[in-house]
């Protein structure tokens, strides 16, 4: 249905192919916001708020620094934007973010990229996986239970068929690229089954059963879960 080349294969294109890259950056701007505005504290507007244009660079930035040895795209490139988002709230003063995002990641004062992309790629390589996977599902509970769902739930939930979970997936993945059904799925916490029906061919009712997976997967997407969606599996 969606997604015949991995993210990961699509990536390796775009370090050589610029209209791939000018893709990616267009397909995954809900990506890029949701990671900034996670960090930000408010709802950004793209041609209104600098964060989106750092966020993007960083995303493509990310792209040319890839190193597919290491793992998912997308966990390596959460951490470049989220480390670009910082060195920006540094340079302009706001103390308030700064502190916030600073406290999270003990950035200093130096301003070098090589430095910046040095630590994702150690922090990425470096992490103690079995204690990480403990914290990440300690939280993803917690960030489950605002949107009523319990975790309990989603292993009841989760399709035995590998083809039902796939399609699930790649509904999940069209969330998370498509800006107005991402935001809308966020505002009013459940999924909106008409906007996905008018883009995605599928049975409602299918649709409707698999509504608690489809959402938890994009939590597990857009939110600071290295491990999660290997843990869903």
């Amino acid at each position: 249905m969606f997604f015949k080349k991995s993210l990961e294969d699509r990536v390796e294109k775009a370090k050589n192919d610029r209209e791939e890259l000018n893709k990616l950056i267009q397909e995954y701007k809900p990506f890029i916001a949701s990671t900034l505005q996670k960090k930000a504290g408010k709802y950004l507007q793209y041609g209104y708020d600098d964060e989106l244009s750092i966020g993007m660079m960083a995303f493509k930035e990310a792209v040319e620094s890839y190193d597919k040895s290491k793992g998912k795209f997308l966990n390596f490139a959460r951490q470049v934007i989220v480390l670009r988002g910082i060195d920006y709230y540094r340079k302009n003063k706001k103390s308030e973010n700064t502190v916030y995002l600073q406290g999270n990641y003990g950035v200093e004062n130096e301003d070098a990229s090589t430095v910046m992309l040095n630590k994702a790629m150690e922090e990425y390589k470096h992490r103690n996986v079995n204690e990480m996977r403990k914290l990440e599902i300690l939280e993803y509970k917690k960030e489950l239970k605002e949107w009523g769902i319990e975790f309990i739930d989603l292993v009841q939930v989760s399709p035995k068929q590998e083809r039902l979970k796939k399609t699930y997936k790649d509904i999940a993945r069209f969330i998370v690229q498509n800006q107005d059904i991402l935001h809308k799925l966020i505002s009013i916490k459940r999924l909106p089954l008409k906007e996905i029906e008018k883009s995605i061919c599928i049975n409602r009712k299918k649709l409707e059963r698999g509504r608690i997976y489809i959402i938890a997967l994009v939590i597990a997407t857009i939110g600071d879960y290295e491990l999660i969606q290997e843990y869903i599996e």
